[in-house]
């Protein structure tokens, strides 16, 4: 009982995490560094990547991605806001080409594509017209496979991205991009930290969950 007591006044323990760079970037670092100094002993190892994945198999004790990707099943707490998406480009990409003013004008634009690791396909972007969902699937010379790879190519001027606002929004502020399309953009559900039902007992994850959900 002793033991007990004293592990419950000072739980120890290993987390595994797989995360996004946006969601690990945007909102829960300073949430781990005030976990990782309230709970001396439990570790943390965060893995970044964009696939989606078994946790299971792969040996996570839970991930974070958006809420509309986490696997049924899985117990589910939001750990941010709901993610608005923007379409953008640089000044000097809108002085060679004319500002789309629907979302069919993209075609005439040159696009930059986020390729996305789980299935090897191009992330469509999804826009809201009349009442109805559409998606357009980009074509355009640079191809990546972050978010961050495209906010840095459409700064460079090479075309327009299809992007997390939080990602660009000090640069839509500082006129470094410029937002078009912003009647059409959608509102995606925010990142969610999910993970098995049976780790729901585990002391260290059931502290850090509590650290991480939007108070």
């Amino acid at each position: 009982m002793a033991s007990l007591d004293e592990f419950r006044k000072c739980p120890r323990g290993n987390l595994r995490i797989t995360v996004t760079d946006e969601a690990l970037g945007f909102f829960l670092r300073p949430r781990i560094a005030d976990f990782l100094k309230k709970y001396p002993e439990i570790s943390v190892e965060i893995s970044t990547d964009l696939r989606l994945i078994d946790i299971v198999d792969e040996g996570f004790d839970a991930g974070v991605r958006l809420g509309e990707l986490v696997t049924q099943g899985m117990i589910s707490v939001r750990v941010s806001p709901d993610i608005a998406f923007a379409v953008v480009g640089a000044p000097s990409y809108f002085s060679r080409h004319a500002a789309p003013k629907k979302p069919d004008a993209l075609h005439e634009q040159n696009c930059i594509s986020v390729r996305l690791p789980t299935h090897g396909k191009i992330y469509p972007w999804r826009f809201r017209q009349k009442g109805k969902e559409l998606k357009f699937q980009p074509a355009g010379q640079f191809v990546c496979n972050t978010v961050f790879s495209a906010r840095d190519a459409c700064l460079d001027g090479i075309g327009l991205a299809y992007i997390p606002k939080i990602v660009v929004e000090e640069d839509i502020k500082n006129g470094a991009l410029i937002s078009v399309l912003e009647p059409f953009c959608l509102t995606h559900l925010g990142f969610h930290l999910f993970y098995p039902r049976h780790h729901r007992y585990s002391m260290p994850l059931s502290l850090f969950v509590e650290e991480m959900k939007v108070k």
